[in-house]
């Protein structure tokens, strides 16, 4: 019997994806957990990966349709297999508004990754040429869409060659190029002492007057940014917020990062301040699980696995993408896949488990030298990590006057699960660790 591909649910509030386009052919040969379509979501274009091996028998949803989650966008079986018995996806009448959503979501300026341009396979005629697909941000495509930028005429300067906003905003119509610099990175906390080189990646998103609102225009919420504020909402509706603060000295951390950093450096490896966050919330996390769980109606549901998401601030708003099951993994293994899964943030290769199955988050402001701030819980998540940046402050120690690497970190958690205490004592933990770090390699 024939598998149906359904249409996932890539976010916490999902409700509707767009198939941007198909990556196997009807008749093509499909293995378990292959790549067989780009999903549009809110946030970003994600691989989606067949869940049964054999046959795409049937496209049952075409490039550019956009799809209610759960419903079938293909069918999977054996060679052969009748596979009629499954209507066309959006084959139902659509209301003024559905036609209005559709035409907006499947525009060229709104799209993350899309075959330029997108045609009905129906009318396309046998000559038609081979379309190139262009890699572009959706504010990219907009900046370049409202100054008459061709994007084939561009050179992206992001992951696999994706144009950002700073490609269009520095092209030069007279030479064809445009300045090459990475405009998407993540961020982590520094001091100011070291080189550019070592400073974490951060995103810079410049305001030019020629190319954002003017003062008294409305500018139109993008998709991301409607379920950042849905998501946002819900999450300080329905969840208790409450928080702790804390101070931590992480003088001893800053040393041993240079020794190891020192150590590593002909491996190309480089642990950030960020790294060892993730790996003392970790730990914390080992002994106070609760901290990893959700909240449900009938009792308080663990987590098996420990999930740290890491908020990831992109040109349109901000994404929390997970590195999964991590809760074994040493420091220098952490920090790879950190990296790696800010890359593919970036390039928009995330997985769809990567993009919501996130049971602890980490926000880090640091490198924009914020001092302290409060994180909103991203739901069904239970708490989150929010981290300033590291400064050398005066400090009373044994009586004398020293100077001392602070940060400022605060947890922020859903009251329903854990009380002030438990927020207290979690917290605590996380700046034992990180105040003494060698516990964290060895």
């Amino acid at each position: 019997m024939a598998t149906e591909l359904k249409m996932p649910q890539m976010g916490y509030d999902m409700e509707e994806g767009t198939v941007v386009r198909w990556l196997k052919e009807e008749g093509s040969t499909v293995g378990r957990n292959e790549p067989v379509a780009e999903i549009e979501t809110d946030k970003a274009v994600v691989e989606f990966e067949s869940e049964a091996e054999g046959v795409l028998l049937r496209i049952v949803a075409s490039e550019g349709s956009i799809v209610p989650v759960g419903e079938t966008i293909a069918l999977v079986g054996l060679e052969g297999e009748e596979a009629d018995n499954v209507p066309s996806a959006g084959s139902t009448e659509s209301t003024d508004s559905d036609t209005a959503i559709r035409e907006e979501l499947t525009s060229e300026s709104e799209r993350h990754e899309v075959q330029e341009p997108i045609r009905n396979t129906t009318q396309e005629s046998s000559e038609s040429t081979p379309t190139t697909r262009i890699l572009a941000t959706p504010v990219a495509r907009r900046i370049a869409d409202e100054l008459g930028i061709d994007l084939k005429q561009v050179a992206g300067s992001g992951p696999g060659g994706r144009i950002t906003k700073k490609d269009v905003e520095t092209f030069d119509p007279a030479s064809s190029t445009s300045t090459k610099e990475t405009n998407f990175e993540m961020s982590s906390s520094e001091t100011p002492e070291q080189s550019p080189e070592e400073i974490p990646e951060t995103v810079s998103e410049t305001t030019d007057p020629s190319v954002n609102s003017m003062p008294g225009e409305k500018e139109p919420l993008s998709r991301m940014r409607q379920q950042i504020a849905r998501v946002t909402v819900k999450s300080k509706t329905e969840k208790p917020h409450f928080y702790v603060s804390a101070e931590i000295d992480m003088t001893k951390a800053m040393v041993l990062r240079k020794q190891v950093n020192d150590q590593l450096s002909d491996d190309g490896v480089r642990i950030t301040v960020n790294d060892l966050i993730v790996k003392a919330c970790i730990e914390s996390l080992k002994k106070y699980p609760k901290f990893n769980a959700y909240f449900q109606d009938d009792g308080i549901q663990f987590n098996n696995t420990i999930n740290i998401a890491v908020a990831i601030a992109g040109e349109e708003g901000l994404i929390v993408p997970a590195i999964l099951d991590c809760g074994s993994k040493t420091l220098r293994e952490l920090s790879q896949m950190v990296k790696d899964l800010a890359n593919r943030s970036a390039s928009g290769t995330l997985n769809n488990q990567e993009y919501t199955g996130g049971t602890f988050a980490i926000s880090n402001l640091g490198m924009f030298d914020v001092t302290g701030f409060l994180a909103i819980i991203h739901p069904p998540q239970s708490a989150v990590l929010a981290v300033g940046t590291v400064a050398e402050k005066p400090v009373v120690r044994d009586g004398e006057l020293a100077v001392a690497n602070i940060m400022n970190a605060t947890i922020s958690a859903d009251h329903r699960i854990v009380d002030g205490v438990e927020g207290a004592e979690f917290i605590v933990e996380v700046k034992r660790l990180l105040e003494n770090p060698m516990g964290l390699i060895v």
